[in-house]
């Protein structure tokens, strides 16, 4: 849900409209759990990342510069460009998906139209906002709630709630919410932050190990022009939780540096992570100069060349 919700919203914007301000907390429900903020503007002014995209496999650059042309040509969009920011939140089950925020800049006539052509388009009145609906492989609900602002979600339900926060029916998170990081970091490409875990996660078998934890931050930060910096905060339950999560972690990480021969670029990664902790508090920095990303990409690159050897000498 999650990813066709990431998707959808980068297909919204246009270069024809003024650009919107940022994110701001103000934006959000004051019943938010989670948050994911995607900073497109960061990411075009990253020298990491623009590295790191040009050291992209050629056919699959290709493939990808192909998809974007096709884009650009059928919506007038170019995706690369007139992104600014996209922050998805949620109160409940990630599962379940939440709302996208997307910044940027809009042709709204133009799209509107577009999503008219769908035989389920729909449209409704919701506290000052017009809401669209649409089907094509999931049920969508779009809004242009104010200029260089498009809000989209798989449901109706957390839409319209959030258009009550811009229309000041409901509440929105306050000045001192403990989301505010999320919204802000100077060069942070991505954070994900998020409370009361264990509601999130729900009953999603891969990430019940998620369950012991109370909160947790992930931020990736582009800032400096020759290192890629991540950074994981996470708050336990309770110090022994704390100290068990830290275990395993730790186990994670040796394991990875013995299958070096299976897995050099992961062995690399795993060599750099530092794992910390105290109290309920663990940590986990990696910080990728670009001379240990061109060496994983080397290592990644020849690995599969050692595969497809035998078979290509069949």
């Amino acid at each position: 849900m999650m990813k066709r919700i990431v998707l959808a919203a980068g297909l919204l914007v246009c270069a024809q409209a003024p650009l919107s301000r940022a994110a701001d907390l103000n934006d959000l429900p004051a019943g938010t759990k989670w948050v994911l903020n995607l900073d497109l503007k960061a990411a075009q002014a990253s020298p990491m990342i623009n590295y790191a995209i040009d050291k992209i496999a050629p056919a699959k650059r290709r493939e990808a510069q192909t998809k974007f042309a096709a884009i650009k040509a059928l919506f007038g969009i170019d995706l690369l460009k007139d992104i600014i920011q996209v922050v998805i939140a949620g109160n409940g089950n990630a599962e379940k998906g939440g709302v996208a925020y997307v910044y940027g800049v809009f042709d709204v006539e133009r799209l509107s139209t577009i999503l008219a052509a769908n035989q389920n388009f729909t449209t409704a009145q919701h506290s000052g906002f017009t809401v669209l609906g649409w089907k094509d492989d999931s049920q969508k609900y779009l809004s242009f709630a104010r200029p260089g602002l498009a809000m989209l979600s798989g449901s109706q339900t957390a839409l319209t709630e959030a258009l009550d926060v811009l229309a000041e029916k409901k509440a929105g998170l306050a000045a001192d919410s403990p989301f505010k990081p999320a919204l802000s970091g100077k060069g942070s490409v991505l954070t994900v932050m998020a409370i009361d875990v264990p509601s999130i996660v729900g009953e999603q078998p891969k990430a019940q190990a998620l369950r012991q934890a109370q909160a947790l931050c992930l931020r990736v930060n582009a800032s400096q022009p020759e290192t890629l910096c991540a950074t994981l905060s996470v708050t336990a339950t309770s110090e022994e939780t704390a100290v068990q999560i830290r275990q395993a972690l730790m186990g994670i990480q040796a394991l990875a540096q013995l299958r070096a021969s299976e897995a050099p670029e992961q062995a690399t990664l795993a060599a750099l992570a530092k794992i910390s902790g105290e109290g309920k508090q663990i940590g986990v920095t990696l910080d990728l100069p670009k001379s240990v990303i061109e060496t994983a990409i080397r290592q990644r690159e020849a690995h599969e060349a050692a595969k497809a050897a035998p078979a290509a000498a069949q």
